[in-house]
């Protein structure tokens, strides 16, 4: 049986429209369920309170060692994984947290923590090896 996956985010204006949602294929697919799992706390989508991850409880931490830091974020992270995305078996997940100076081109120059983030994994339905990167500034979000 073939499955219709669609891309995020979702376009509900096109649904309201009676139009066709773009469409993606099975790695897209994934990869877009992924970023959500990673961008999402705990709590914040009210149909499934668990779905998410821990990186968002210790967003300002300045104190917690930076190999620390990226030990507890893998662990939440391939937890959150294995238990939300069933379409993806012998998950690895690696975290990287830096120090980056932004606003270089502005006045006001600030030093934020950005994460990089590597997973791999076999999609179950193909044996295909699949990876994903994705990388985002903390303390507060914002993409790079």
């Amino acid at each position: 049986m073939r499955h219709k996956y669609y891309t995020l985010p979702l376009d509900p204006g096109l649904l309201m429209q009676k139009k066709e949602h773009p469409g993606c294929n099975l790695k897209q697919s994934v990869g877009h369920h992924l970023h959500l799992i990673i961008t999402t706390a705990f709590g914040e989508m009210q149909s499934s309170p668990d779905f998410g991850n821990s990186i968002w409880e210790h967003d300002f931490d300045n104190v917690t060692t930076r190999i620390r830091q990226q030990e507890w974020m893998k662990q939440s992270l391939l937890q959150a994984i294995r238990k939300h995305e069933k379409r993806l078996d012998g998950v690895k997940v690696d975290v990287l947290v830096k120090q980056e100076e932004t606003g270089a081109l502005s006045a006001e120059r600030r030093v934020k923590k950005r994460l990089d983030i590597n997973i791999t994994g076999r999609l179950t339905a193909t044996s295909e090896d699949i990876t994903f990167r994705d990388s985002f500034f903390v303390s507060p979000l914002s993409y790079s």
